[in-house]
């Protein structure tokens, strides 16, 4: 950090210091968790069926992996990327997937050194409903592709649900 720039731990986003508490969730300065932030008022607004927010939900939790993210929020926000991605899987599906996977103990899945080119700061850049989802789609394509060493882990435990 500089006097006026913060690094997000998580994504390595660079951005003006606002003196914002760093996320209790997520691996992420508290200015990077104020864009996502900005993102779900957003995606929520727009009240698609299928709950598209879920995408930019797991795409956000596996790019900030790591520090005081717990192990299953990163473990099903890689399993929500994989189902949607690789199985189509709309929102809703998704979180139904997430509500039956027991919330048993996870082992840690040691991040990636980079975890996508993208951001959510360049999903907001979006201006229209279409634009959003497909910023989104391709900022979790990117984070997903970065986690490829845990891919198999990821099929392989997720299978045991669907």
């Amino acid at each position: 950090m500089t006097e006026n720039n913060i690094i997000c731990p998580g994504c390595k986003l660079h951005l003006a210091y606002q003196q914002l508490a760093p996320s209790e969730r997520y691996n992420a300065s508290g200015e990077c968790l104020d864009l996502f932030n900005q993102l779900a008022d957003r995606t929520f607004a727009f009240k698609h069926p299928d709950f598209h927010h879920q995408l930019s939900v797991d795409a956000y939790g596996a790019q900030h992996a790591g520090g005081v993210s717990r192990n299953i929020i990163t473990a099903y926000a890689l399993i929500g990327l994989y189902l949607a991605l690789e199985k189509n899987y709309t929102g809703r599906q998704v979180q139904h997937v997430h509500s039956i996977i027991p919330k048993q103990s996870w082992e840690k899945l040691e991040p990636p050194a980079t975890t996508g080119a993208l951001t959510v700061q360049d999903v907001l850049k979006a201006t229209t409903e279409e634009e959003l989802y497909a910023a989104m789609k391709k900022w979790a394509q990117a984070v997903w592709d970065s986690w490829s060493v845990h891919h198999a882990f990821i099929k392989e435990k997720t299978a045991l649900y669907i």
